[in-house]
């Protein structure tokens, strides 16, 4: 089953000059769509039927058409069990090459971006980048690719914004890192709108480690507040299943269901406290409480 987070952007001519290596994207016909899909598997049967899926040029779901889209941002994981070139080859770029393998003729051509997982990181990123990174990595099938390192930000309409961070085993952010995000959310105002990818769910993981939420919260309260900025959705992979926590302001998304094994949800609490209440942070962010709003499986 491809579980797939599929997002509706109006379109907005954003204003002013972009920093260095943010991309920018405009939807066409008034709006843009976007899918997040995370933990591609480990065979290619379970990794080309969501692949299959992802390139078709429209999907009928409940009675509603959901098009092919401009942006694909994959979420961690991108290779199992461990990462090398042959294993990209045969179980990342072959699955989603048969299944989108040209630009497509009926549509703009989508863009993939790639977020690494502790799985991408176990060869020290040597083969993700060679295949997502750099002048040499333009294309995968009829997906084209752009991204100059394994972190980005993407400019959307409407004043939303995609920053997907890289945390690299849940350690301290790099300090390129922290000054590539700083000057891109300078272009941040007040009241924009913010899709913060991730490679964990450390919202769940704190329940067990207290220190999880850690990262995602530093980088919420130094980076993207200061601007009056809101971060509305985080997504992250690495459970391979969906999970959903809500409160009036903010969703909080697990979605691992790009091909790898499924993982139960019979373990996750009803409700969770974020940042959680056991955290050592000395400022951490105000407290607020998520209601399991849906998962998958049951």
């Amino acid at each position: 089953l491809a579980l797939i987070f599929g997002a509706y952007l109006d379109k907005r001519e954003l204003q002013g000059a972009l920093p260095s290596q943010v991309y920018r994207h405009e939807g066409t016909e008034g709006e843009l769509w976007l899918d997040y899909v995370a933990d591609l598997g480990d065979g290619f049967d379970a990794t080309y039927s969501v692949a299959y899926l992802l390139g078709q040029p429209a999907l009928t779901v409940d009675g509603h058409r959901l098009p092919r889209v401009q942006v694909l941002v994959m979420g961690v994981d991108q290779v199992y069990p461990t990462a090398s070139m042959r294993e990209y080859e045969d179980r990342c770029k072959g699955p989603y090459t048969a299944a989108l393998p040209a630009p497509p003729a009926d549509g703009p051509r989508p863009t993939l971006y790639a977020l690494p997982g502790n799985h991408d990181w176990y060869d020290g990123l040597t083969a993700f980048l060679r295949l997502f990174v750099g002048a040499r990595a333009d294309q995968i099938g009829g997906w084209r690719t752009q991204q100059t390192r394994s972190y980005f930000a993407l400019a959307l309409p409407q004043s939303w914004w995609l920053f997907a961070v890289d945390e690299a085993f849940g350690a301290y952010l790099d300090d390129p890192q922290l000054v590539y995000f700083s000057e891109a959310a300078e272009q941040l105002k007040a009241g924009d709108r913010v899709i913060l990818v991730v490679p964990t769910p450390g919202w769940v993981k704190a329940e067990a480690d207290s220190t999880a939420y850690d990262t995602i919260d530093f980088f919420i309260r130094k980076i993207i507040a200061p601007s009056g900025a809101e971060v509305r959705l985080i997504i992250a992979g690495d459970i391979h299943h969906y999970a959903r926590y809500a409160s009036p302001t903010r969703q909080l998304v697990t979605c691992g269901g790009g091909g790898a094994y499924l993982s139960g949800t019979q373990s996750l609490p009803p409700r969770i406290t974020v940042p959680p209440k056991e955290t050592l942070v000395r400022k951490a962010s105000p407290k607020v409480e998520y209601e399991l709003a849906g998962c998958y499986p049951s």
